[in-house]
């Protein structure tokens, strides 16, 4: 596993960490494991606000499925975000999900580790395990070829601290579904001036050969903060080392970049 050579992977969530532990130790026994995908932002130093918090106050991307994975194959695409004096966050769709009726399927997912509550239309609960925090996932029923408007913004102040929301917007309606609100501490700041954008194979068949991992490609549009306003000072782009199963790259070009893993060969 790679700790320290990719500067990103420091700032991982443990579970993460734990799947590209997993994938190592498959590889050890078949020399195949999936090799993730990601493009890694660095953002101008954000201003305080007006009450002197340090932090932007929103990251907005859109995604793009254009080729979903075999349906026994669960991926996740996601933009991680750090908050100041805080920790880690992220938001994106999955393909088998847990849903609120206890099935498996499309969703769309909002995390925040050591977080204080959550609520939303759907599951909004905590976790623990690979860190502790709370989430909100909601059914939602993407489909391929269509772009997804992913947005996390500063909601709201409470008595216990500062709300955080998630939506999902199809680009093809124009429809805005809510994912959830988590509440932070309010010693929290803003988001901070690095965050990632990434492709992972969480769960599936066991990977044997290269050709197990599953084809997935989707593109991401560079994210912006502030409503649009702000936009990264520099990205970097690449691909987990080592790469057990090689068939897995980024590219980019016009502020959009598509991450694929597993290519057939």
């Amino acid at each position: 596993m790679v700790m320290r050579a990719n500067p990103a992977l420091a700032w991982f969530p443990t579970f993460i960490l734990l799947a590209l532990c997993v994938g190592q130790s498959r590889a050890a026994d078949h020399q195949h494991g999936p090799t993730g995908a990601y493009t890694e932002w660095h953002w101008p130093e954000p201003p305080p606000d007006g009450d002197g918090s340090p932090g932007y106050k929103s990251f907005e991307l859109g995604l793009t499925i254009e080729r979903e994975p075999p349906a026994d194959v669960g991926y996740f695409w996601s933009h991680q975000v750090e908050l100041q004096d805080g920790d880690t966050a992220y938001f994106g769709l999955q393909t088998l999900g847990r849903r609120p009726d206890g099935s498996e399927g499309k969703v769309a997912i909002f995390s925040i580790w050591k977080a204080l509550g959550a609520r939303g239309p759907g599951i909004a609960q905590p976790f623990s395990g690979e860190g502790e925090g709370y989430q909100t996932v909601i059914p939602y029923a993407w489909k391929p070829g269509r772009m997804y408007r992913l947005r996390m913004f500063r909601s709201g102040e409470s008595r216990r601290g500062t709300e955080w929301s998630a939506t999902v917007r199809d680009e093809s309606s124009g429809e805005v579904s809510p994912i959830g609100t988590i509440t932070v501490p309010k010693k929290w700041g803003g988001l901070g001036a690095w965050s990632v954008m990434w492709s992972e194979r969480y769960t599936g068949p066991e990977v044997r050969t290269c050709d197990d991992v599953g084809y997935s490609r989707v593109t991401f549009t560079a994210p912006t903060a502030d409503g649009g306003s702000v936009r990264p000072d520099r990205h970097h782009s690449y691909v987990t080392d080592p790469a057990n199963c090689p068939n897995s790259r980024v590219t980019g070009r016009g502020g959009r970049f598509r991450q694929e893993m597993g290519i057939p060969e």
